[in-house]
Order: C-alpha cells, then sequence, then structure tokens
C-alpha cells in the first residue's frame, strides 16, 4: 500500500485480509515520492489499524514497488497508455520476502482506474502462484457509486470539500488532516484570548489537553490586561488558569484566520454551562465573557468547536 493518504478503502482491504489469516502484514511504500511524506503514511496506516491484533504495518524497503523494483508506479500518469514491465518486484517478493516471512497469500485491492496498478495487479496473478503464493483481488469499497481511492481524498483536499473528505477516510486519518494539512488547518484553529484585567500581579496557564497548542503571552491582548493567545486545532480544549491578584478573567472566542468562521457549540467555566448551543464567532466578532477571580484561585476552562460549513 502507499496510503497517500490512508483512506475507508484502505481499512476495507486490511478488514477483509485480516480476517482470513493468522497473520497480516502490510507492506507501506518507502520512497518519499508521494504528497505525504512516508513518516506520515506509515503513521496514518498504523493509527488506522491499530485496533487489529493480527495485523503488522513494516515499511516495503528498497525491494517492494521502489525506484529499484518498479520505477514505473511513481510515472503513473504519464504510463497510462504503456505496458509497464513489474516481474522483477513481483519475483524478488515471491523468491526472497514472502519465504522469509512465511507468506502463502497476497493482497490487493481491484484497481478499475489506473492502468499501472492494474497492470502490477496481473503481474502478481501470474507470478505468485509458481511460487506457491496464491493472490487474491479484494473488490474495492466504494462511495457514491465510485471507488474509494487516495486520489478522490487529494481532490476533495484541493477543493475544500472537508464533507467528503470526512467521508472516504477514517477518523485517525481526518485527524491528521485537521492539524496537519495547510488547506485545512485554518478552517479547525481555534484562537482564545485570555486576559487578567489588572496591570498588577501574574497570570499563568498552569495546563492544558491539546499538547499541541500554540500560546504566546503577551501584556496587550485585546486592548489591556495579562494575557495570552491561544491556538488549537483539535476540536476541544480543557485548559486551567491562575491569576496571583483578584481581578477579573476575559475570555474572546475567535479564529485564527480573518476569513474564516469557528461553531463554538460549548464554553464551560469552573463546571458552569455558560453556553451549549453552535455560537458561530471569528477574529473580527468574537464571543465575549468575563468572570471574576480572587488571588490564586484557579479556574477551569472547557471549549469545543466545529469548522463553519459555510466557510466552504
Amino acid at each position: 500500500m502507499n496510503c497517500n493518504p490512508f483512506t475507508l478503502g484502505h481499512l476495507h482491504l486490511v478488514e477483509y485480509a485480516a480476517a482470513q489469516v493468522v497473520k497480516l502484514y502490510i507492506f507501506v511504500v518507502e520512497e518519499d515520492k508521494s504528497e505525504f511524506p512516508f513518516a506520515d503514511r506509515i503513521e496514518l496506516v498504523r493509527q488506522g489499524v491499530k485496533n487489529f491484533s493480527n495485523v503488522e504495518v513494516l515499511s516495503s524497503g528498497k525491494f517492494i514497488i521502489s525506484q529499484t523494483t518498479f520505477s514505473g508506479y511513481f510515472n503513473k500518469a504519464s504510463l497510462q497508455d504503456v505496458a509497464v514491465d513489474s516481474s522483477e518486484d513481483v519475483e524478488i517478493f515471491a523468491k526472497e520476502i514472502a519465504p522469509t516471512l512465511g507468506i502463502t497469500v497476497r493482497f490487493a485491492g481491484e484497481e478499475p482506474k489506473d492502468n499501472v496498478t492494474r497492470q502490477y495487479n496481473e503481474t502478481m496473478k501470474k507470478i505468485l502462484p509458481r511460487y506457491g503464493i496464491e493472490f487474491c483481488e479484494i473488490p474495492r469499497k466504494e462511495f457514491d457509486g465510485e471507488p474509494i481511492s487516495a486520489s478522490s481524498v487529494r481532490d476533495a483536499i484541493k477543493n475544500g470539500d472537508i464533507d467528503k473528505v470526512k467521508s472516504l477516510v477514517p477518523e485517525t486519518t481526518f485527524d491528521y488532516l485537521c492539524k496537519r494539512h495547510p488547506k485545512f488547518a485554518r478552517y479547525f484553529t481555534a484562537r482564545i484570548d485570555i486576559k487578567l484585567t489588572t496591570t498588577e500581579g501574574d497570570f499563568q496557564i498552569l495546563s492544558t489537553s491539546d499538547d499541541k497548542v500554540n500560546i504566546t503571552k503577551s501584556g496587550s491582548v485585546k486592548q489591556g490586561g495579562i494575557g495570552y493567545q491561544i491556538q488549537s486545532c483539535a476540536g476541544k480544549l480543557e485548559f486551567i488558569a491562575k491569576a496571583t491578584v483578584d481581578g477579573r478573567i476575559w475570555l474572546y472566542l475567535g479564529s485564527s484566520d480573518v476569513r474564516c468562521l469557528i461553531d463554538y457549540d460549548k464554553l464551560t467555566v469552573n463546571g458552569q454551562k455558560i453556553f451549549d448551543t453552535v455560537t458561530p464567532a471569528c477574529q473580527d466578532e468574537p464571543y465575549v465573557y468575563n468572570v471574576g477571580v480572587q488571588a490564586n484561585e484557579e479556574i477551569k476552562i472547557q471549549i469545543e468547536w466545529l469548522p463553519h460549513k459555510n466557510n466552504m
């Protein structure tokens, strides 16, 4: 599998194959010639299949679908009308890799559109049985009458179609895209400004639930006071703040991108529900809330949000 990125189609193949064997190996193409880097692709596969007890995810190395053994795979766009030879790749697998790992059956998804991959499947179908290895071609999972493919996910990303992407990938991949892909990050990144209206003492963020949160301390958050600018794309955030003096804490829930709205759907302060209905807000028009605080009192704040659909 190349998994550029890992989709529900890939997950379907894993589910089918894992049910047929005692041990299933997934080889992820190591060559870094895809839109998503190998380190991310293999991690997406590992996260996507972590609930399968009999599945092991491995790098394909230099001898399974690599530039050395099957260079045509990485030039598929220009080779759709050309006969490609992938026999060396399949022979190496059958002679060297399969016997070492005790592999007796190799699975692959049907390929209705990509002629290069379809030819690779045909080569496996011819060569593998000569070495006592069964070849099993699995029907592809479909969405809206079309086979789910990584290319359809990439197209949806380019079009900013969040709903379609969410329909084509597992939650683990979607979470990755929300947090890492620049096309999506701005839709999901909440900006929360918090300040203590005083010029004395100190104001601290003691802890947060998001280990990737970006927190910047500022003495002029929203025109005065001691405060912080917090940015997170986790979809939910819990943090604890504390002031060393009496004062009033102000919260401004907005967006990281002035062009995007964020739909906040939960705000709780010290266990008190402030709202739990969809509340759109942006950088220029934030939702504002304030609460009194005593010296050394810890304030626990819980916030949840989603991207605003009209951003699309």
